[in-house]
């Protein structure tokens, strides 16, 4: 007959470990080796150079700190929310022209209805395109900050409010979890900011536009 022992020690909530003995007819006592907790994800600390960064920052700013201005943990999640609305107005501005929806695309802009505006510091105008394109950001681009300066009750706020504390670094790693949770927010803006980076960088490479390039890295899907 094999005996075994059971003896329950709390590791961290509900998880256990057993030491489990064999009988003496077997010759020898055998212990399992020990159960350890640890978490399916994995997190790495931050870099010196950005917590040296952050503390330096709240003490020689301790009033813009205390109020989440500056590198922040929410400031970098806005970040990648930013760039991942950009990821899709590149896609819709392609597609828009590959199917003709922006009206006198080629055309540029008159210089009598427009004046300076039409050749922005250049002496060649701008096309309707390009004008379109250009207000349609500067008007995202104050819809931003006032989301961020004058936020609605039920939005996510990038200040912070008095008294409270910024979110934990995420780290160089963030935890790989799925579904709709922050660190997959984190990380879909961190791959979505370095994509952007990557974008950039082909397109000044190759002398090429952006909306060119994006289109050749899509398989020419848009146009």
């Amino acid at each position: 007959m094999v005996a075994f022992v059971h003896t329950p020690v709390p590791l961290r909530a509900s998880l256990t470990k057993a030491t489990i003995s064999r009988s003496a007819f077997m010759g020898r006592r055998a212990t399992a080796a020990p159960v350890v907790a640890s978490k399916a994800t994995v997190r790495m600390q931050q870099l010196p150079v950005f917590t040296n960064a952050m503390a330096d920052f709240k003490a020689e700013y301790p009033d813009f700190a205390k109020r989440g201005w500056g590198a922040t943990v929410k400031a970098e999640r806005w970040n990648g929310r930013h760039v991942m609305a950009g990821w899709v107005i590149l896609v819709a501005t392609g597609y828009a022209k590959g199917h003709g929806l922006i009206p006198d695309a080629s055309v540029p802009l008159d210089l009598k209805q427009w004046g300076t505006l039409a050749a922005l510091g250049n002496q060649k105008p701008i096309t309707n395109e390009r004008a379109i394109i250009l207000i349609a950001h500067v008007h995202l681009l104050f819809v931003s900050v006032a989301a961020a300066l004058a936020p609605f009750a039920f939005q996510d706020k990038l200040l912070l409010a008095p008294g409270e504390e910024d979110e934990k670094p995420a780290g160089l790693i963030p935890p790989l979890t799925f579904g709709l949770t922050k660190d997959a927010e984190m990380w879909n803006g961190r791959v979505a900011m370095l994509g952007l980076m990557v974008l950039v960088g082909t397109s000044v490479a190759t002398k090429t536009s952006i909306l060119d390039t994006l289109n050749a890295g899509l398989g020419n899907l848009l146009f």
